[in-house]
């Protein structure tokens, strides 16, 4: 990845749960991390309910501007 695309891309935080197709965990809740958020720290200080669970994916900003434009909609 070339340090000049890395604006490209958003850390996001994901609450799912297994459930998709052949038990495949799906996102439920999404949202970008801020830049000044401490993801180690949040995944210590908050902890989803019982039969959810968190992970940080990497998205493309455009993804997550168009999924914002169409939920808005």
């Amino acid at each position: 990845l070339d340090p000049a695309d890395l604006a490209q891309f958003a850390l996001c935080d994901v609450v799912g749960r297994p459930g998709g197709p052949g038990g495949a965990w799906q996102g439920e809740h999404l949202r970008e991390v801020g830049d000044a958020e401490r993801p180690l720290l949040l995944q210590e200080l908050w902890k989803p309910k019982a039969g959810w669970s968190r992970r940080f994916e990497i998205r493309r900003r455009q993804d997550l501007e168009r999924d914002r434009d169409r939920d808005s909609s």
